[in-house]
């Protein structure tokens, strides 16, 4: 009897095997199997516009497609990372296109590093709560979820940050994302919109001081780069200059022009580089003509706030006069990297002295537009200003 229910279980996996559908690699639905194996991935959808959220990985949207199961994945997650032993505790290095995080990651205000106690050097640590706490779902529905949970933190002088952390995140509907394009909207697109909301609030028994050191909160998003994407960054006033890290860049790489910062963004450089408040505007993004697509991300942005966390490793002066948006291109510097390959669009909140019990919201809304040149050039000068073929001549 055991014989034929084994023969039985087998013919039926066998089965399961051979009619389950095959996707190509880079497609969502691929992503979603990797994902599945590993997670229990939450699903937002609204027809074939459709993106992956982790409740495991604190709210965390892996990728996004416009296209449904066979569509393009827009994310980039780290696949050896996540299919490994060490996932748990590495989540500070799996990537994905919108993950929440805090700042600052270098200065004498880092929450990444602590204090060795036998040699009593830096050490390069990552929060554990931050790397290892799994968020709960509070909503959710089939366009909408939220998730929450509190987290302890410290800083490298030692304070310690307790805070309640909660994630709203929404797939944007046909009609939000119309009302964003205005004239610019055309039948002949296809797209994928969403909104994160995280607002972080103080639950300890301290108000939180400059002295001590304050955090913000950090979204990034993580994607696929190609020799020629783009990114695009209007800007206030013709500055000719931003923040620089890790490596110098030349003329081939950052370009200024007409209000605009073009930066290459093909993931065979290490490099990153910001814009300070008084320069930023409250959106940006990134084209790719090989893969007709341009993103474009909008975010929560006051001009009248002027602190923002300082993580450059040497310019250390000033612990708030940091960068609002941050553009990260993956390749190697000395022995280090690459790590992807990915390029990376980040923004961050101001950082506040937020007494007991007070809070801080950061939004960002990401759009993916794939279509023609002349489709999305409409986007383009309706949302940044400026013709796609001015962006592609920017840089070599």
């Amino acid at each position: 009897m055991i014989k034929y229910a084994s023969f039985f279980l087998g013919s039926i996996l066998l089965l399961s095997c051979s009619t389950r559908k095959e996707f190509a690699k880079g497609s969502f639905g691929a992503d979603l199997e990797i994902l599945k194996s590993v997670i229990s991935p939450i699903i937002l959808e609204d027809g074939d516009k459709r993106i992956i959220v982790s409740k495991e990985f604190q709210g965390r949207v892996f990728t996004s497609t416009s296209q449904g199961l066979s569509g393009m994945s827009y994310g980039w997650f780290n696949k050896d990372i996540l299919l490994s032993d060490s996932v748990l505790v590495n989540r500070s290095k799996l990537g994905g296109e919108g993950r929440i995080w805090f700042g600052p990651d270098q200065g004498p205000n880092t929450i990444f590093f602590d204090i060795d106690k036998v040699s009593g050097e830096q050490k390069l640590a990552a929060p554990k709560d931050l790397d290892t706490l799994p968020f709960k779902i509070v909503q959710q529905s089939s366009k909408a979820v939220a998730l929450q949970n509190k987290l302890q933190i410290n800083n490298l002088q030692g304070f310690k940050f307790f805070i309640d952390v909660k994630r709203d995140i929404e797939i944007l509907k046909e009609d939000y994302v119309a009302d964003f394009l205005g004239d610019s909207f055309s039948d002949e697109l296809s797209f994928v919109g969403y909104k994160t909301n995280t607002k972080m609030t103080n639950v300890g028994k301290q108000d939180w001081s400059k002295e001590s050191g304050l955090l913000c909160l950090w979204d990034l998003g993580c994607y696929h780069p190609t020799p020629k994407t783009t990114v695009i960054i209007p800007l206030k006033g013709n500055p000719k200059n931003a923040t620089v890290y890790f490596t110098e860049i030349d003329s081939t790489r950052i370009v200024f022009k007409d209000n605009f910062l073009f930066y290459k963004a093909d993931a065979n450089y290490l490099n990153k580089i910001g814009t300070k408040p008084e320069i930023t505007l409250p959106y940006f993004g990134s084209y790719s003509p090989e893969l007709n697509s341009l993103t474009i991300v909008k975010f929560s942005f006051n001009a009248m706030d002027k602190d923002y966390v300082n993580a450059h490793p040497e310019n250390i002066e000033n612990q708030y006069a940091g960068d609002v948006i941050n553009v990260f291109n993956d390749g190697v510097w000395d022995n280090v990297g690459p790590f992807g390959p990915f390029y990376e669009l980040e923004t961050s909140s101001p950082a506040k002295e937020l007494k007991v019990g007070e809070s801080i919201s950061h939004f960002q809304e990401v759009y993916h537009f794939n279509g023609s040149e002349a489709e999305l050039t409409k986007i383009s000068e309706q949302i940044f200003g400026v013709k796609l073929k001015s962006v592609q001549d920017a840089l070599p």
